[in-house]
């Protein structure tokens, strides 16, 4: 079941709790199986464990809404990494390594 245990820790049922307890926004596509099935049976499936996400909600809407530049918006993107913490990591090096994945 996703999350993977890899990306969601263990025991999965307390890791799971720690993680809605804990993180102040849903993980989305992020650490979900990301991919598709032909209509012969092929099914080519990835684990997402790096994405960046562009809102399509009408109040970030793209800079190309418009032609006219003065009336154009940013976009906003959300990026998503993690690192795999264990009983030696450190917080300072799992913080660096996110930051240089992202």
């Amino acid at each position: 079941a996703l999350p993977v245990g890899t990306v969601s820790g263990a025991p999965k049922v307390k890791a799971m709790e720690l993680i809605d307890k804990l993180e102040v926004t849903r993980r989305g596509p992020y650490s979900g199986g990301l991919g598709g099935i032909s209509f012969d049976g092929d099914m080519q499936i990835a684990l997402s464990l790096r994405t960046i996400v562009f809102s399509t909600a009408p109040s970030h809407n793209t800079m190309y809404s418009y032609k006219d530049a003065d009336r154009r918006r940013e976009w906003v993107a959300h990026l998503q990494a993690g690192a795999g913490i264990v009983a030696d990591s450190s917080p300072d090096d799992e913080q660096r390594e996110c930051e240089n994945k992202a």
